[in-house]
């Protein structure tokens, strides 16, 4: 291992697979579980270069040789490159804030921006705000002057930035958009999922926004092209990030399924997660895995409202995890949380089969025709205001896959 992540506790981070996709198969991890491990690492001089991640980007400055005038002008360093026997640190994440607003067309000087958070990722971004000239920059937290009580109070605010937690694997979003009417752009540095809550209302309100995906992946390529002035490594230029930006999205993003039940999104499901080679999961059966009860027992037993509570926890434990395909069940769509959890991460399909070809049998709410017409009736507008596409199903089930295999 030549070169590594660096934290306290990583479970989750993507660094060696971007750094392998970038040419880069000696990259690993190293956890330390305080500055002291952290400090007797960095003098070991083990590996040639590293990134150093949350909570050791300013711990480890006084341990190095040299810092670069942008990492010191930050405050953190998230890059450590052995430079001849002698340990320089720089800073990455700026021009990764610098091409996530590139990307998303958000125009930052003479604008009023405010930073929801005031930890190290604040820092880099405040610098990139304030160097490309923005008008104002206000930092929101949750003790300090300006906080959450009195943030709507700051109504020029036109670009809105999350350096905070808050919608990582989740729904929630730190404060509301829509009370900014000056709004034009959004960047939330989190990038898991997808699709945050936060950047979802902005994209609603016609307004740019980004995730941290870019953000992420190019720190990691400036990281590498500094490794790679001192190692016989490829250097790659801004194209390369956008495409493994664009193949870790194909990889995470679900497909949802979504239509009345008996309209085929099992059958369906299987064979587009099998040419997609993703992982297919059924809603329903996870409903009664996890329960040892069937659907039509929990109606029986906790009738339509405690059945909705189990299908709302399940919905989110797995629509949150992404690369998937996911048939969910036909009532699914009725609760908006539901549906915020299938968008953070998935592109919805709605399977549009005609009401006397639907199966019915075990199926509590779909007792006889007459009444599936009447539930199809009731449900179609819903199913038509959250999917992204519409795809017929009244004929062979291989026909409705494919179509579905088109638009992916």
């Amino acid at each position: 291992m030549n070169y590594a992540v660096i934290g306290k506790s990583l479970p989750h981070t993507i660094s060696p697979m971007l750094h392998n996709m970038l040419g880069n198969l000696s990259y690993g991890i190293r956890e330390f579980e305080d500055e002291t491990a952290l400090a007797n690492f960095v003098r070991s001089r083990v590996c040639k270069g590293y990134n150093v991640t949350i909570p050791y980007k300013q711990a480890v400055m006084p341990l190095l040789d040299e810092i670069d005038d942008g990492a010191k002008e930050i405050g953190a360093v998230n890059t450590v490159v052995d430079e001849g026997g002698r340990l320089k640190g720089y800073n990455t994440d700026i021009g990764g804030v610098e091409l996530a607003f590139k990307v998303a067309g958000i125009e930052v000087k003479g604008k009023n921006a405010l930073i929801l958070g005031s930890g190290g990722t604040c820092k880099t971004v405040k610098f990139f705000l304030e160097k490309h000239g923005a008008k104002s920059v206000g930092v929101v937290s949750r003790s300090g002057e300006l906080n959450y009580d009195n943030v709507y109070d700051m109504k020029d605010t036109e670009i809105v930035v999350n350096t905070t937690p808050v919608g990582t694997l989740s729904i929630d979003k730190p404060i509301e958009l829509a009370r900014f009417l000056k709004l034009e752009g959004v960047f939330d540095a989190i990038y898991n999922p997808l699709e945050t809550a936060l950047v979802r209302e902005a994209r609603r309100l016609g307004v740019k926004a980004a995730n941290g995906l870019v953000m992420l992946v190019e720190q990691g390529r400036l990281a590498h092209n500094l490794y790679a002035r001192y190692d016989d490594i490829p250097v790659w230029g801004e194209e390369k990030t956008l495409e493994i930006v664009r193949a870790i999205e194909d990889e995470r993003r679900n497909v949802v399924l979504v239509g009345m039940a008996g309209c085929g999104k099992s059958m369906i499901g299987k064979l587009v997660a099998d040419k997609l080679e993703k992982e297919f999961v059924d809603l329903d059966e996870e409903i009664e895995s996890r329960t040892g009860k069937t659907i039509p027992e929990i109606f029986e037993e906790l009738g339509e409202e405690g059945f909705r509570r189990i299908e709302r926890e399940v919905a989110f434990d797995v629509c949150l995890k992404g690369g998937q395909v996911i048939a969910t069940g036909g009532g699914a769509v009725l609760d908006a949380r539901n549906v915020e959890a299938m968008k953070s991460n998935g592109v919805v399909v709605w399977l549009k089969r005609d009401a006397h070809n639907l199966a019915r049998d075990g199926r509590p709410l779909s007792k006889d025709l007459e009444t599936v017409r009447a539930l199809y009736s009731k449900r179609e507008p819903i199913y038509r205001a959250v999917a992204d596409f519409e795809v017929e199903n009244n004929g062979a089930i291989k026909d409705c896959a494919d179509k579905i295999l088109q638009i992916i």
